[in-house]
């Protein structure tokens, strides 16, 4: 019993207990630590009374790729590092009229040299020093700010050809600078953290307000940049992980094209090789060759002009319905029907009865006789095919 007492009193003393202050440079308007930007973003409606005030969590390019409006943006953070497509936005945007405040320590130099202006560093972790800030005032410098916490670790140099106008420095550094384009400004103020809540409400807030009144306040829109900063939320998917390191990265497209490659090859169904089978061999004709070889070999000529004989006949009684003779009747009828010239029926008649009759047939007489064969199947034919011809016609 004592002992879950004594446990409770812990929790309640923790509890009391204020947690350790938080000095991340977030630069969030959601923060309300030190150095988060909560307080500025919720000061705009008196900053800018009238204008529309938007929190921005796009790039610039999805955010302005089909909008021509013009607006005052504020981006604080501590890197500002916009790609090709974003930095083209964003030129276009204060080019067509918008005033843009940029606040950061760091800067992409291709930023820089479009504007004709260079970026000097120190490198120092130091952040209980002080700094001297002072804003312009006509051709003078104004009143000194005494800011605790603040070390200047940037500042602006300004070639003679640059057409940037100095608007502030600190410690005798040119830390805030306005530079036209288009239509529309830019101004590049170089120390980040007098933007955030520690430095709005523990150094002297005139400042930052003397800073804010180089900026238009009839512009109907204040936008503000959630989307660069230092620890904005982004997706930790496994293919951004992938993507965003360049050894994995090509690992990953090296991967995907040679799966791509590989479908594209395979993309045919697999099977086993498919064999060559010879054709089927034509039985009845190579039995009509063999027995042709036969008789051939045999030299019997008279045997083979009975057969053929024997096959002519059964055509003729088979396709056109007669019998049989050897008349001069009955070859005048089958001229009739065949339509084939009575002169070679005739022909091929007698000529077998005289082949019929003779002890032996030589072989010069078996091919003019299965010439006078084959003269008479083509003639019927013929004839065949022009009377079907005349009675597509007639109908």
């Amino acid at each position: 019993m004592g002992i879950a007492v004594l446990f409770g009193i812990l929790i309640y003393l923790k509890i009391l207990i204020p947690g350790e202050t938080n000095w991340t440079p977030t630069y969030s308007g959601k923060d309300k630590i030190p150095f988060g930007t909560w307080i500025l973003l919720n000061s705009f409606d008196d900053l800018f009374p009238g204008s529309t005030v938007k929190v921005n969590s796009e790039s610039f390019y999805e955010r302005w790729n089909k909008d021509s409006s013009t607006c005052n943006l504020f981006i604080i953070t501590n890197d500002f590092s916009p790609d090709s497509l974003d930095m083209d936005a964003l030129f276009r945007k204060v080019k067509n009229g918008s005033d843009i405040l940029i606040a950061s320590n760091r800067w992409a130099k291709e930023f820089t040299d479009s504007l004709n202006i260079k970026i000097e560093r120190v490198h120092t972790n130091l952040l209980d020093s002080a700094t001297t800030l002072q804003n312009r005032e006509g051709k003078q410098w104004g009143k000194e700010y005494h800011f605790t916490k603040l070390i200047q670790t940037s500042w602006f140099e300004l070639p003679d050809t640059t057409d940037a106008i100095p608007l502030g420095k600190g410690n005798n550094h040119i830390n805030y600078v306005q530079v036209p384009y288009g239509r529309g400004y830019f101004f590049l103020h170089s120390q980040p953290l007098v933007f955030t809540n520690y430095h709005l409400l523990y150094n002297d807030h005139h400042y930052l307000e003397e800073v804010l009144t180089w900026l238009p306040k009839n512009d109907n829109q204040t936008e503000w940049d959630e989307y660069y900063k230092p620890f904005r939320s982004e997706s930790h998917s496994p293919i951004k992980v992938i993507l965003s390191l360049t050894a994995l990265r090509a690992a990953y497209w090296t991967l995907l094209i040679g799966l791509i490659l590989y479908i594209l090859t395979n993309i045919r169904r697999r099977q086993r090789p498919i064999p060559v089978l010879p054709p089927k061999a034509n039985l009845s004709l190579d039995f009509v060759q063999t027995i042709g070889l036969l008789y051939f070999n045999q030299k019997n000529h008279k045997d083979l002009v009975k057969k053929i004989f024997v096959v002519f006949s059964e055509q003729i009684s088979s396709k056109y319905l007669i019998r049989l003779e050897f008349t001069p009747e009955f070859y005048q009828k089958l001229a009739l029907k065949s339509a084939v010239s009575g002169q070679i029926i005739t022909r091929i008649f007698t000529r077998y009865e005289v082949l019929s009759a003779k002890e032996r047939v030589y072989e010069d007489e078996l091919v003019q006789f299965n010439a006078l064969i084959e003269l008479f199947y083509k003639e019927s034919r013929k004839a065949s095919a022009q009377s079907i011809e005349r009675n597509k016609k007639t109908k």
